[in-house]
């Protein structure tokens, strides 16, 4: 349970460009004297607007927060997507404020949600949802919120970085218009909240609030720079002025945030903490700015729970008799043929047949593979599995996959493979209105080939019943091991910057990824242990049904309650440092 935080040591490197000496030691000797009354979570996802893992997050653990730790007060703090959330889904609140920005003045409505909760007891807590004109206007069809324009990546990182700013600033408003002004824990999640490390600290000096401290989850390495110009419109006049003498060149979001976080840096899982700091897809790629900052502070990996609930089909979890889960699992099967039978949305790519014919009567000797979630050409690794399945004949298997695509020209290569793997290979890429319990439920394998994973949904198909087949990275090679699934990793020559720059540089083209060393062997190796695993379940089912139980054994370890109380620790690092 003990996270060893006894070797960090807290980097305020950029305190001195904001704060001088006075106010630095006003600010320290508000942290000593601070109590955990209030957390609050700062989110750019929520429940009503998702892109990846970090609504799921949020979804669950903020109950297991409070409750677990005896905090008085829980609460999320989040944008109002006004083009891609309801209004109805939320209540007006009397609350309202202004925030003065890029000088004018922009008026903010509260709106709140309750979430009632049944776990860890029943109880419930606020959500408050911040909704200004002219911000916070994501707009696509897949209520991606931080997706403004998808055919200009310029703009729409712009834009990212426009209401990142402005939400840093509303943040400490919007708890003084709430009536919340003291012992407040900001626990800020992603680089777009990153700032409110710095606009928490100005708001104690201004007596906007009068005390709280700062704590930084990343779920991913994903930063954005910011030029000093745009962090002046987040301070007030006379620290405004102190910046064009002080600082010359450009950091990020994060390179800026950390270096004025009042406690350890965490993450969601304990091997992407290492690889943080050690994956050359992080050190050479998408965090190379930050290595300095990690390696000094040390990150800090907290596991996520799980996400969803064990499957009903197994009451009885780990305890089961071999014979019993066979059963099931082949209950299991012919409810997801039932459904593959059926279920034609006009979006679908490809049929699923065998010899030719209906997919009903498939015989259980042929697997069943599914691999779902969000369509991010540099990171879920569709592409990778899509190489490896040209290499099954037909009936040899069936594949089932639902990416969320934001543009159809990403599905090309999907179109496709579906083509050459006639029969082996459908594509639902929609939201599916049925039949996604089933595909978790009857698949005899779900894959995860990830080119990077801070956590992943490894857990997800255990407590379903199906065994995982994983790329080893980050929360993947927390999650999965060889009692209870299969993992598998590219050879280490062909992990070279120039190899994996090619791959990233071509995310909108993926078809191009086919001569680049690099992802081939990825494909290579994960095709041998799609092989391997077959042939467990094929030839050993006794060792596969066993892998199952090993599974439901294994996703125990993963829960929320444990989670928090290792946030509780972070927390208290803010006055004990």
């Amino acid at each position: 349970m003990d996270l060893n935080l006894r070797r960090w040591r807290r980097d305020w490197s950029l305190m001195s460009v904001f704060f001088n000496g006075e106010e630095i030691a006003s600010l320290t000797a508000r942290l000593k004297k601070l109590e955990i009354q209030t957390v609050v979570f700062c989110s750019f996802e929520n429940r009503f607007a998702r892109s990846g893992g970090l609504a799921a997050v949020i979804s669950n653990i903020l109950p297991f927060i409070k409750v677990s730790n005896a905090i008085p007060s829980v609460i999320l703090m989040t944008p109002f997507y006004s083009r891609i959330m309801d209004a109805a889904k939320m209540q007006a609140t009397a609350a309202s404020f202004d925030v003065p920005f890029r000088n004018r003045t922009v008026g903010v409505e509260i709106f709140e949600h309750t979430l009632n909760y049944e776990n860890p007891v029943p109880g419930s807590l606020k959500e408050y949802y911040l909704k200004a004109d002219g911000y916070f206007e994501a707009d696509n069809r897949l209520r991606d919120p931080y997706t403004y324009d998808y055919n200009n990546p310029e703009r729409n990182a712009d834009m990212q970085v426009e209401n990142s700013l402005f939400y840093c600033k509303a943040a400490p408003l919007a708890l003084r218009a709430l009536g919340i002004r003291e012992n407040i824990i900001f626990h800020l999640h992603e680089w777009q909240t990153a700032l409110i490390s710095l606009t928490a600290k100005e708001a104690m000096l201004t007596g906007t609030l009068e005390s709280c401290g700062t704590v930084q989850t990343m779920h991913n390495s994903y930063d954005s720079r910011i030029s000093w110009d745009m962090v002046s419109t987040i301070i007030d006049g006379p620290r405004r002025q102190k910046i064009p003498g002080v600082q010359t060149i450009d950091l990020s979001a994060y390179q800026i945030g950390l270096q004025l976080l009042d406690s350890p840096l965490t993450t969601v899982s304990e091997h992407f903490a290492e690889e943080l700091t050690s994956d050359i897809i992080q050190t050479e790629h998408y965090a190379p700015h930050l290595q300095t900052i990690m390696k000094a502070g040390g990150v800090f990996g907290i596991n996520n729970g799980m996400f969803v609930n064990f499957s009903p089909e197994f009451p009885r979890k780990e305890d089961h008799s071999l014979e019993e889960v066979r059963r099931i699992k082949l209950k299991n099967r012919k409810a997801l043929l039932k459904v593959l039978s059926a279920y034609k949305p006009p979006e679908r790519i490809g049929t699923l047949t065998y010899q030719g014919r209906t997919i009903s009567r498939l015989p259980v000797t042929i697997p069943i593979m599914v691999m779902s979630g969000r369509l991010d050409p540099t990171q879920k690794g569709y592409y990778v599995l899509l190489r490896a399945l040209e290499n099954f004949v037909e009936d040899e298997i069936k594949v089932i996959l639902t990416p969320l695509p934001l543009r159809s020209s990403d599905l090309d290569y999907f179109y496709e493979i579906a083509c050459k793997c006639k029969g082996n290979v459908t594509v639902y890429p929609v939201r599916m209105d049925r039949g996604y319990h089933e595909l978790q439920t009857g698949a005899t394998f779900g894959i995860m080939p990830s080119i990077y994973e801070p956590f992943g949904a490894a857990v997800e198909y255990m407590a379903s019943g199906t065994l995982n087949i994983g790329r080893a990275t980050g929360g993947l090679v927390d999650q999965i091991d060889s009692d209870c699934g299969f993992l598998f990793k590219e050879d280490a020559v062909f992990c070279t910057t120039e190899n994996m720059n090619d791959f990233i540089n071509t995310e909108h083209i993926i078809q191009m990824r086919k001569t680049n060393p690099w992802a081939q062997n990825m494909a290579d190796n994960l095709y041998e242990i799609l092989r391997k695993a077959i042939g467990v379940y094929q030839n050993h089912p006794d060792v596969y049904y066993q892998m199952i139980l090993n599974g439901f054994r294994k996703a125990r370890q993963f829960n929320w309650e444990t989670s928090a109380k290792k946030y509780y620790q972070v927390y208290e690092m803010v006055f004990k440092a």
